[in-house]
């Protein structure tokens, strides 16, 4: 049949684009990504530990019952220090305070009576700005407001703490700390939970987060059940499946796409925004095209094994999508070397 016919001229064509948004989405990823940390203290001795403060780390948390958040770090002279507190509740604004040795011992004035001050030390207090209107993030998507950025050299060695506390109430708080932007092999895989949780820190459930992929995994076995009643051998059922995934992961970048701009202004980062949510969805149809094939040449084979490596650079379905994909590929490849 024509739409099985193998068009060689087509696969450069759709090869060639995986490798072009793959270095452009690469580089987008290593200049503007954080990873996202989790934990608290609440007080000198309690104090959460962030163990690399020059790497880009964002805490999600929140801050209530008006108890100060502590965090410590350990820099060295000259060591250049960021941090920036966001949010996405617009009457919550929250204030940073560091301290730490070599810093100014004017204290002034503070509200908090028990504000724990270790003995030396001295102080910074920057209170936050309200701000009108979000920003939009193009890489979660998401969006939030900022309410303030610090960012300058540190003149003694010695351990720092960073607290965040606010005189507006309670609210979720963002803290954003280091400039270093890095991920080791489980962070870049564990990016679409983290992402997931903080669709989830900024107030949607898990089942909204989820919903794209699930209508769409769903959908799509039931059209094949019911409609197409494609004959799916157990290898071409997994990359289905996986390829429904991918497809997922697209979706969900959109929907929240649209969440994150209804909350905020138009931004010309939407683009970057699109390309995300195009990948998966451009290697998952390249992935359904084999799937559905009865037979595949190793070059297929082994291409069909490559989309799902490449879908575990890109985040798409999970890391269970991608899986999918690799084990339908290694099925085909381990029956053809026992014929």
């Amino acid at each position: 049949m024509q739409f099985y016919t193998n068009c060689t001229h087509a696969k450069r064509i759709s090869i060639a684009f995986v490798v072009v948004l793959f270095i452009a989405t690469s580089i987008f990823s290593i200049v503007y990504a954080h990873v996202p940390l989790q934990g608290e203290g609440y007080g000198i001795e309690d104090a959460a530990l962030i163990d690399d403060p020059l790497k880009s780390w964002v805490i999600y948390t929140e801050y209530k019952d008006a108890r100060p958040l502590y965090y410590k770090f350990d820099l060295l002279a000259n060591d250049r220090l960021r941090a920036g507190l966001l949010t996405v509740d617009k009457d919550f604004i929250p204030d940073l305070t560091i301290m730490g040795p070599g810093l100014p011992d004017d204290f002034g004035e503070h509200f908090h009576e028990e504000f724990e001050i270790p003995d030396g030390y001295g102080l910074l207090h920057i209170h936050g700005e309200k701000q009108e209107n979000k920003v939009y993030e193009p890489f979660t998507p998401s969006s939030y407001y900022t309410v303030l950025d610090l960012d300058f050299s540190v003149n003694e060695t010695g351990t720092y703490y960073l607290v965040v506390d606010s005189t507006t109430g309670s609210g979720k708080v963002g803290i954003v700390i280091g400039y270093i932007e890095s991920f080791t092999l489980i962070e870049w895989l564990k990016v679409p939970f983290d992402v997931a949780f903080v669709h989830n820190w900024e107030g949607q459930d898990y089942l909204l987060i989820l919903l794209p992929m699930i209508i769409i995994v769903v959908g799509g076995l039931l059209l094949n059940a019911y409609y197409f009643k494609l004959p799916l051998d157990v290898s071409q059922f997994l990359a289905f499946v996986g390829a429904l995934m991918y497809f997922g992961s697209g979706a969900i970048i959109l929907h929240q796409m649209i969440i994150a701009l209804l909350g905020s202004n138009y931004d010309v980062l939407l683009f970057v925004t699109l390309i995300f949510a195009a990948i998966p969805i451009l290697i998952g149809y390249l992935i359904i095209r084999k799937a559905i094939k009865p037979d595949l040449s190793i070059g297929q084979e082994i291409l069909l094994l490559i989309y799902g490596l490449v879908g575990l650079v890109f985040w798409a379905g999970y890391i269970i999508g991608p899986l999918l994909v690799i084990t339908s590929a290694l099925i085909k490849l381990i029956k053809r070397k026992k014929t």
